[in-house]
């Protein structure tokens, strides 16, 4: 089915008419391009896809090899969120990176249906998992330990990340449900929803649910926690001759947790670094009622969401000594098995 197909009867004529060309003048960009330009947008979007997929997979070994990592409520989550960006490094990325090398979408309609679903549901549950993950800093910093150790255990917390999963279908799912299909966006080279289903309600759906509630929650959770956090510093600062004895504030709160919450935070910090332009493309968008921007715009604000994938594996190995250290046995560990290959 062709591009023209899948959007005839979505909207008005003029309207259709207006969009298909945006389309297809995309589609001529992209088969026109020069070779540097092919080169240099092909090199960052494999680049992205290796650290990403590299990373993550380094992670998830990090995690399997040492039960400890997986002990503890702060990690699930992480585990939860280098999953989800595993998964979109094998099966949303390297669509997009062949589809910038050849200039083209050279799959079928299948693969893009696939692709387009599997985009949603994987920054849905990443969106949700780091909610989840502020929530459960701000019952820990701000409110009570024992509050904490009642809701956080982890077999609760085992619980909310298949819950958050399910609800996460519900991004693509009603897109699918009432018979649209995604369709290769020759801007943004990934298969997308199209325009006509944002303006029937579906893009408000996906904003409100999906970005605005979890923005909310991570916004005024950490709020709260660093004012939380403020307050325990200068506690612990002003009683530096108590030391061992001030080694938890009035909520218990350690310091190792402190820094389990800067980690965290770093996490966020890094997320919304990379999807701000993102949302602000959109919102650009949706003003615009079409894709008004130019074609390296929306390539940029590609490798922008899919940069959001490679962050974690490289701040958890930078901030936290645990992963740190089990990221060094594995070099390790593969270092002797090539020498002992080359032997």
């Amino acid at each position: 089915m062709t591009t023209r197909q899948r959007f005839r009867g979505a909207g008005g004529m003029s309207k259709m008419n207006a969009t298909l060309n945006v389309i297809e003048n995309f589609a001529r960009q992209l088969q026109d391009r020069s070779p540097a330009t092919q080169a240099t947008e092909s090199f960052f979007i494999l680049l992205i896809n290796f650290v990403s997929f590299a990373g993550n997979l380094l992670l998830g070994i990090a995690v399997i090899r040492n039960p400890n990592l997986r002990s503890t409520v702060p990690n699930m989550y992480i585990i939860t969120l280098a999953v989800a960006d595993f998964l979109m490094s094998l099966l949303g990325i390297p669509f997009s990176a062949a589809s910038l090398i050849v200039g083209k979408w050279p799959f079928s309609n299948f693969v893009c249906q696939l692709q387009g679903f599997w985009i949603l549901l994987m920054c849905a549950v990443s969106l949700e998992t780091l909610a989840v993950t502020a929530v459960n800093r701000y019952v820990l910093v701000a409110r009570s330990r024992a509050l904490y150790q009642k809701i956080f255990t982890l077999k609760k917390t085992k619980i909310t990340i298949a819950i958050l999963w399910i609800l996460a279908l519900f991004a693509p799912l009603p897109y699918v449900v009432f018979g649209h299909e995604f369709f290769f966006h020759t801007g943004k080279v990934f298969c997308a929803h199209d325009f006509e289903s944002l303006n029937q309600g579906y893009g408000a759906y996906l904003v409100l649910v999906y970005v605005a509630i979890p923005l909310m929650i991570i916004i005024t959770c950490y709020t709260k926690v660093f004012i939380a956090v403020r307050k325990h510093n200068l506690h612990f600062q002003r009683n530096q001759r108590r030391r061992q004895m001030d080694q938890l504030s009035d909520s218990g709160l350690s310091v190792e947790e402190v820094n389990i919450t800067y980690i965290l935070f770093a996490v966020v910090i890094g997320f919304l670094t990379c999807w701000t332009p993102v949302l602000v493309i959109d919102m650009v968008d949706f003003i615009n009622a079409d894709w008004k921007l130019k074609r390296q715009v929306y390539v940029s604000y590609t490798c922008f969401g899919f940069s959001s994938t490679s962050l974690n594996p490289v701040i958890y190995g930078i901030m936290n000594r645990s992963i740190r250290a089990e990221y060094f046995r594995i070099f390790t560990s593969l270092k002797n098995f090539f020498v002992m290959q080359k032997m």
